[in-house]
């Protein structure tokens, strides 16, 4: 799916392409329709890492992101919206839907965008609740960033986006790429700075509610028949001397959980929303949909055996069995509300971490003629896994439970280019932090036979993913 209505292809640009004739058409264009337009141009580069670049380039006043999944040997990082809407209400991914579409058939391409998040390429992220309480964070926003920088295996791309309105001239755009180019070429005559990661020590958190006290409630609602399943997040605040480092955290999360997405998303109120996280909501390629039902949780053993132990107890134990199955056969339901009914449902296995291992079935499905990824991705967000069973009467029990607003945890986080191709992960094993602060969070799903303290147990475990990387302490402070 190209939704451009312009494109040089397979033309490879560099730094020498001589690009005025393409930006002359688009002013041309620009004129003749009397309207804005946005040129998108994807250069080929050497080597370049998508995090040590926004490591070396971000400061307070920059909004970035950044997805990276180390064993897929894909990474891509943005930055500087130059276009971008918001919405909220039930109908938040529809209407981003039309909006995007308006946007990418106003956007005229160059260079060979071939790979994968190259060539235009919409950034969002959306909170768990469809509307958003806190006017700075908006329930769903969607972006074009000024700039991108991707790495597939052993191709790395620049993408350069500009606005183009018919008043601009071919000369002040050509300056902008430029000069932009030569930023991000700059950075490898830098020598980055030498400083090892030091581990913070924190102190007890400030937690919003009583777990134990909230699963309690949550079974007897099960038990009468209202629900289920419902998943109940906690919340622990940590207060902190000085600013966490960012990117050294993303590094070691990245290392640390290669089979999982790390992320780093700026957050309206100049902090930093960053995590790894196992959960993938959606990957689209063409008509092409896949997804998965990952839900069940168990340590990993000290020992193979153990180990092995341990995973073949979660596969086959009657209450991980349940919840499992409430995830896969809803996620089959939702799927077909939207219209995609041929849905194949492959092998359950285990996805093994380094803390933690679950039960984790893929699925795939081919997307219908008129059926658009943000359609997929309303039906499916949230899934039991992260929301409950059945879902209306599950998610408005949640806040009631938990006393607390989740925004962008749990919520919807990825990228979609303009050839039909985006990942949309689900943010957990995450975490915001502002300068004087660290906010966690860690959820667990409640089922029939959930017993309070194990419950709790779970989602201690789930925080080590963060707290190792900070503290290189597995264990929470005091406990």
């Amino acid at each position: 799916m190209n939704n451009s209505n312009f494109c040089i292809a397979p033309m490879v640009c560099d730094q020498n392409t001589d690009l005025q004739p393409f930006f002359e058409s688009c002013l041309a264009k620009a004129r003749k329709q009397n309207t804005t337009l946005y040129s998108s141009i994807t250069f080929e580069t050497n080597y370049s890492d998508p995090l040590a670049v926004i490591e070396q380039i971000h400061n307070s006043n920059q909004s970035i992101c950044y997805f990276e999944k180390q064993s897929d040997e894909f990474s891509i990082a943005c930055g500087e919206p130059i276009a971008d809407a918001k919405f909220s209400g039930a109908e938040r991914f529809q209407r981003a839907k039309g909006w995007s579409q308006r946007l990418l058939s106003n956007t005229l391409v160059a260079g060979d965008h071939k790979v994968e998040g190259s060539g235009p390429t919409l950034f969002l992220n959306a909170t768990f609740e469809e509307s958003s309480t806190d006017l700075k964070y908006p329930a769903l926003q969607v972006f074009l960033p000024h700039w991108q920088v991707i790495r597939k295996g052993g191709a790395h791309f620049i993408v350069i986006n500009c606005v183009i309105s018919p008043e601009t001239e071919a000369d002040e755009l050509s300056v902008i790429v430029t000069k932009t180019l030569e930023r991000f070429d700059g950075l490898h005559d830098q020598r980055p700075q030498d400083k090892n990661q030091e581990k913070i020590l924190l102190g007890r958190p400030l937690e919003e509610n009583f777990y134990e006290n909230a699963v309690s409630k949550a079974l007897r609602l099960i038990s009468k028949g209202i629900i289920s399943k419902i998943v109940l997040a906690r919340k622990l605040i940590y207060q902190t001397e000085q600013q966490l480092p960012y990117f050294s955290i993303a590094h070691s999360l990245r290392n640390k959980f290669p089979d999982c997405y790390t992320f780093c998303m700026s957050t309206p109120d100049n902090g930093m929303f960053i995590g790894a996280t196992p959960e993938i909501l959606s990957r689209v390629s063409g008509n092409s949909l896949e997804t998965e039902a990952v839900a069940g949780t168990a340590a990993r053993g000290p020992s193979a055996g153990k180990d092995a132990h341990l995973g073949k107890t979660l596969l086959g134990r009657k209450k991980e069995v349940r919840e499992h199955r409430l995830v896969i056969d809803s996620i089959l339901r939702r799927l077909k509300s939207c219209g995609i009914s041929e849905c194949k449902e492959g092998r359950t296995r285990l996805l093994r971490l380094s803390n933690l291992q679950h039960v984790r079935t893929p699925l795939q499905a081919t997307l219908p003629e008129g059926v658009h990824p943000f359609d997929a991705i309303s039906a499916l967000h949230p899934t039991p896994a992260m929301g409950g069973s059945p879902r209306e009467a599950a998610l408005p029990l949640i806040h009631e439970l938990e006393g607390f607003s989740r925004g962008w945890y749990s919520g919807v986080a990825g990228w979609f280019d303009s050839r039909g191709r985006g990942e949309f992960m689900v943010p957990i094993r995450c975490g915001k932090i502002m300068p004087k602060s660290l906010t966690l969070f860690a959820g667990a799903g409640i089922v029939e036979g959930s017993i309070p303290a194990n419950e709790k147990e779970e989602t201690d475990l789930k925080l080590e993913a963060m707290l190792e990387v900070i503290t290189g302490k597995s264990t929470l402070p005091h406990e």
